[in-house]
């Protein structure tokens, strides 16, 4: 599993999106008639992402029960890792050099760095001046 890679397509596939966006919450009575309902189905999505990470990260998962806060431990430990792979984008859009290669080979290989760079590091959207400030600082940044 990588940042972002939750298997969010097979929860929606199956309904089972509340479970992870707060929209579908646990009954708070045991004897409420969905109470067990609830529990077989947030025990299903658990299966389902723990099956979207390697087994070392697994059995260190094993004890989270809930779903929801399963997908945040998940999110916040992948999202961590991200940094390496932001400094090595960086570093190799600073080092890219045309050399011998033509200008379309060059473009090629600097807007598929920029593009993977905006995958690991997003900017957030918002209508916002001040943000608009940032789009326009990262355009620039992409020219030079």
């Amino acid at each position: 599993m990588s940042a972002g890679r939750v298997p969010l397509a097979e929860l929606c596939a199956n309904n089972k999106l509340g479970f992870i966006n707060s929209t579908l919450l646990k009954p708070t009575a045991p004897s409420d008639p969905l109470f067990k309902a609830w529990e077989r189905c947030n025990d299903l999505v658990i299966f389902w992402l723990q099956n979207s990470v390697r087994s070392s990260v697994k059995s260190s998962l094993a004890l989270v029960d809930d779903s929801q806060t399963l997908l945040l431990e998940l999110q916040d430990r992948f999202t961590q890792q991200n940094g390496p792979q932001i400094f090595q984008l960086k570093r190799d859009l600073a080092i890219l050099s045309q050399n011998q290669d033509s200008v379309s080979i060059y473009f090629g290989n600097l807007k598929g760095l920029w593009d993977e760079l905006v995958v690991y590091d997003p900017i957030p959207e918002c209508e916002c001046v001040k943000l608009k400030i940032l789009h326009d600082r990262y355009d620039r940044d992409c020219v030079i």
